[in-house]
């Protein structure tokens, strides 16, 4: 399975160490060079600098192949949008970390699968 995380803050990189125990191709993504570190020379993934709402930061990922892309920066309106994006590009699956909790009401559900953002798995 290939994962692309957006945000190495301290949920992203906890999601990216644990998925890359599990026989995973995972690619950690973040603006800042500093908090990628040196993941990837002591974990098995990928770390790439670049910006989650940058089409061609996402092109370059392969975004149009990967079966799920996670944005978990600690902005909630860039990981919504990069969820958008990756969705048009192509990924199979998208997941936002959002802590507006009107966004998680069940009778909101059908909102968000409607543009993309959970629910619904694209074909391969």
């Amino acid at each position: 399975m290939r994962i692309i995380i957006s945000g190495a803050g301290a949920v992203g990189t906890h999601l990216a160490k644990l998925l890359s125990r599990e026989n995973m191709e995972i690619c950690l993504m973040d603006e800042s060079r500093e908090r990628l570190g040196q993941l990837d020379a002591n974990y098995d993934l990928l770390t790439k600098q670049g910006s989650p709402t940058s089409l061609q930061d996402l092109r370059d990922l392969g975004i149009r192949d990967v079966d799920l892309y996670i944005a978990v920066t600690p902005d909630e309106a860039v990981n919504i949008t990069s969820c958008l994006i990756a969705n048009a590009l192509g990924a199979r699956r998208t997941l936002a970390r959002i802590d507006n909790y009107e966004y998680i009401q069940p009778e909101n559900k059908s909102i968000f699968e409607n543009i993309g953002l959970c629910g619904k798995v694209q074909p391969s």
